[in-house]
């Protein structure tokens, strides 16, 4: 759990800006901590700054060669069925966020799929409950909190596991605890499940990773702005246009 690799670098996605505009300010969300400039979010620069070195050293020295390596041995079908598996892994903790935001209709699309595909789908290895057309959808305690209105707190940068918010990193503490492997599995098994999710959540980014990297004068900031743009548009989509 403490090794999972969570790096998600997205824009505001275009649904969003269609259906509800810019990124929400402080006026619109009195909850949030959202403000016009990333870093006035980012009170603990200097130690995320630190702790950002840290991650891209063990990146770049670790975790990059473990994943071209990952990427050279397993053909893509075999990699995309390992992502399923991960994706498979995690809906119990969207099963569980889905009931205590009161959405009852997501709690049962994310049971059935987890049933299904735990079953027909052999461990998670297939996703034949998306060929009977229930589309996945994710929830994590991080959105849990936002929807009872707890604020984003300042800004993080996470030992391994990247941008986050202090929100949002109580949030990934929660959902480790919720998921299956936390209680079915000793703690080596348990490390070498989180690592290996981790070394596939970066395989998946890694393209948009560098690409955002190249093409940045201040890598760390561009991440930050990145990261929270992505997660403010989520949280809107989350609470609806009505908030």
């Amino acid at each position: 759990m403490a090794l999972a690799i969570s790096l998600v670098v997205l824009q505001w996605p275009a649904a969003a800006r269609a259906e509800f505009g810019p990124i929400p300010t402080e006026a619109d969300l009195l909850f949030e901590d959202a403000a016009p400039d990333p870093s006035d979010r980012d009170p603990l620069e200097p130690v995320n700054r630190g702790v950002f070195g840290f991650n891209e050293a063990v990146y770049n020295w670790v975790v990059d060669p473990v994943a071209t390596a990952y990427q050279w041995v397993i053909p893509d079908p075999g990699r995309r069925a390992v992502r399923r598996f991960f994706v498979n892994l995690g809906e119990p903790v969207t099963l569980v966020n889905d009931l205590l935001q009161l959405r009852p209709l997501h709690a049962g699309s994310t049971g059935a799929r987890f049933v299904i595909n735990s079953t027909a789908g052999v461990g998670g290895l297939f996703d034949p409950a998306a060929a009977w057309g229930i589309e996945r959808h994710t929830s994590d305690f991080g959105g849990t909190l936002a929807v009872y209105r707890i604020g984003s707190g300042p800004y993080l940068v996470v030992p391994l596991m990247g941008p986050s918010t202090a929100r949002d990193a109580v949030g990934q503490l929660v959902d480790g605890i919720l998921r299956p492997d936390t209680w079915l599995l000793g703690t080596g098994p348990r490390l070498m499940v989180a690592a290996s999710g981790g070394f596939t959540t970066y395989e998946i980014e890694r393209e948009r990773l560098e690409a955002l990297r190249d093409t940045s004068v201040d890598f760390y900031a561009a991440l930050r702005s990145a990261y929270l743009l992505d997660r403010d548009a989520r949280i809107q989509l989350l609470l609806g246009p009505e908030e």
